[in-house]
This record gives C-alpha cells, sequence and structure tokens, in this order.
C-alpha cells in the first residue's frame, strides 16, 4: 500500500523495500488515514449537534405554543432540552468542530496533493522535509492552540522562570 502511495519515484540508496522511503511512506499512510477518519468525525458531529440545537431550541421557544396543541407531550421535556441546548452550546464553542472539521479537511487535502507530487519528483528527503512541515502546520492550527492564548497564567509563569 505505502508503494502505490509515494512509490514509483526516484532510486537510490532508500528505494528499497526496507528503506527509508517505505518507513515515510507507511507513516504518511498512517496520517492519511488518521486524517480521513478526523476529518468524517467532525464533519458528523458538526452537523448533529447543529440539527440538535435547532431542534431542541425550537421547541425550547414554543413551549408555551405546545402546551394548548398536539405536541403538549413536549412540554414535559422543556427543562432537558433547555438543559442539552447550553451543554450543546458551551461544547460547541470549547471544541469548534466546524473549525477543526475545516482544518482536517484542508491538512487532509495538503497530504494528498505530496502524496502525488512525491510520486511525481520529490526525492525521499524532499518529501520528508515538507511531510514534517505539513504535519507541524496541521498541528499548531488544529490540535494544539498556543500557550498564551489558551493557558495565559502558565505562559506568564514560563515566561517568568
Amino acid at each position: 500500500m505505502s508503494e502505490r502511495t509515494t512509490g514509483g519515484t526516484g532510486g537510490g540508496a532508500g528505494a528499497g523495500a526496507n528503506g527509508p522511503r517505505e518507513g515515510l511512506s507507511a507513516e504518511i499512510d498512517r496520517e492519511m488515514r488518521r486524517w480521513r477518519v478526523a476529518t468524517f468525525n467532525y464533519g458528523v458531529t458538526y452537523y448533529l449537534s447543529r440539527i440538535l440545537l435547532i431542534v431542541a431550541s425550537a421547541v425550547v421557544a414554543a413551549d408555551q405554543n405546545l402546551a394548548d396543541g398536539k405536541g403538549g407531550f413536549l412540554v414535559e421535556w422543556v427543562p432537558v432540552l433547555a438543559l442539552v441546548v447550553a451543554v450543546l452550546t458551551a461544547l460547541d464553542t470549547w471544541l469548534k468542530p466546524q473549525q477543526k472539521w475545516q482544518g482536517f479537511m484542508e491538512s487532509r487535502d495538503s497530504l494528498a496533493d505530496l502524496i502525488i507530487r512525491g510520486r511525481h519528483g520529490l526525492t525521499a528527503e524532499e518529501l520528508r522535509e515538507e511531510f514534517t512541515a505539513l504535519r507541524r502546520r496541521h498541528r499548531e492550527k488544529n490540535i494544539f492552540t498556543p500557550a498564551a492564548g489558551r493557558f495565559p497564567r502558565r505562559a506568564a509563569f514560563s515566561a517568568a522562570t
């Protein structure tokens, strides 16, 4: 599988079955699978949470009108739905699934482009350097947040020491 991903370029000492290019290719394949799964998961999380927020908010907002109609059974669920709306809103604000989903899609697409370029002329060293830079950008943008923005006291403490 890894030969299919980045194989077919160059020769040289690292092009053998156990060379560095094979290990790099396997790592790129592993990262592509992880980013594909994460892209899907964040997309599903984003859309399901939005749909649930819209429906639950509508029921909570219409509780007085529902009491007199056929939706009267929903009125007893209003306190629970109000809590669900509050919790989902907090989780959405904290996790930012839409931004994560977009970031993972961008990283996945950039990695797919790197794989194609790896098949068509990048040396193993160039491929490794670009993959390392892409992984670093992905982690900075989509996984970790800058210390000063997320943990201001820790950043101030470490600056003082």
